[in-house]
């Protein structure tokens, strides 16, 4: 194990953990927020809920879809992997960086969002970042596809090096991971006709939930494989019905509204920890109700 830890690092963590002062690793966790799952899940759900309304430019609900889908195949596709390949995280990956007067009350936050445990290659960051902002430069049409695509690869570098200040992954794990998540957002973007059939890639992201439950069942898989499924099956149902744009604003709030809620549904279940089948059913429903919010929201307007 110790010559595994060893071929992955080449010194150039250490060399960025050298020049990690408390403001820029606090700079650092901040960036990182970009590419964790609660940002892109939440970023995926704001375009599909908002089709062609949003103030940069949108996209139609199917490609929005996608991006969100893409989200849901990148969690599926590391829970399955990682636990797969099994290798360490850097020492002290699970201690949060000290930082001078940190109030009392962000600390558990803090620690949350600067530490990481659990197996650490390839780094989960790198690629659901590639894979989501990547995936995002393909479907937007604002802007030239040099620069859309541009603006992704500063923010995969950026998260990268977050990852390596931070302290939670070696070099080999997040330049392994954007690069997994390029070839992974090619393949689905062709499978999924440019964007333009986000069911093949939520199927996808289902058969890696099995894939994930067959490797190891915990509560993180049992949540991944309910939710991949909660998603793709009501898609299936409501993919002829729902509006390829949004009408009017108030069909918008609405739609964020259910998303909220089903949002803060799963948040809830899974904090409390529950039994297997219970998260598995509370998974399903919650990615159910979320796909269905566009559908939904037009019917609450």
């Amino acid at each position: 194990m110790s010559s595994l830890r060893v071929d992955r690092d080449i010194g150039i963590m250490e060399m960025l953990q050298g020049y990690g002062e408390w403001p820029v690793v606090v700079l650092f966790a901040l960036i990182t927020q970009l590419g964790d799952v609660w940002f892109l899940l939440l970023l995926g759900g704001v375009l599909y809920v908002a089709g062609g309304e949003l103030p940069g430019g949108g996209v139609a609900r199917r490609q929005g879809l996608f991006v969100l889908s893409l989200v849901l195949t990148y969690i599926a596709f590391i829970e399955a992997l990682k636990h797969f390949i099994v290798l360490p995280r850097p020492p002290g990956a699970s201690v949060p960086p000290t930082v001078p007067g940190m109030p009392p009350m962000l600390e558990g936050v803090f620690t949350n969002i600067t530490t990481a445990e659990g197996p650490g290659f390839p780094s989960g960051h790198a690629l659901g970042t590639t894979m989501v902002w990547g995936g995002l430069a393909f479907v937007l049409d604002r802007g030239t596809r040099r620069l859309r695509f541009g603006i992704a690869g500063v923010i995969v570098v950026l998260v990268s090096i977050s990852r390596l200040v931070l302290g939670v992954h070696y070099t080999v794990d997040v330049v392994a991971g954007a690069g997994l998540g390029i070839v992974v957002l090619g393949v689905l973007y062709w499978l999924s006709d440019r964007g333009t059939d986000p069911e093949r890639v939520l199927l996808v992201a289902v058969a890696l939930g099995i894939v994930g439950l067959a490797i190891r069942i915990t509560l993180d898989s049992v949540a991944t494989a309910g939710s991949a499924i909660g998603a793709w099956l009501v898609w299936r149902g409501i993919a002829d019905v729902t509006p390829v744009y949004p009408r009017t604003r108030r069909e918008i709030v609405a739609g964020f509204v259910v998303l909220g809620i089903m949002g803060g549904l799963f948040a809830i279940i899974y904090a409390s920890e529950p039994s297997y089948l219970l998260l598995f059913l509370g998974a399903t429903i919650s990615a159910g109700g979320a796909t269905g919010a566009p559908l939904l929201g037009k019917r609450l307007a």
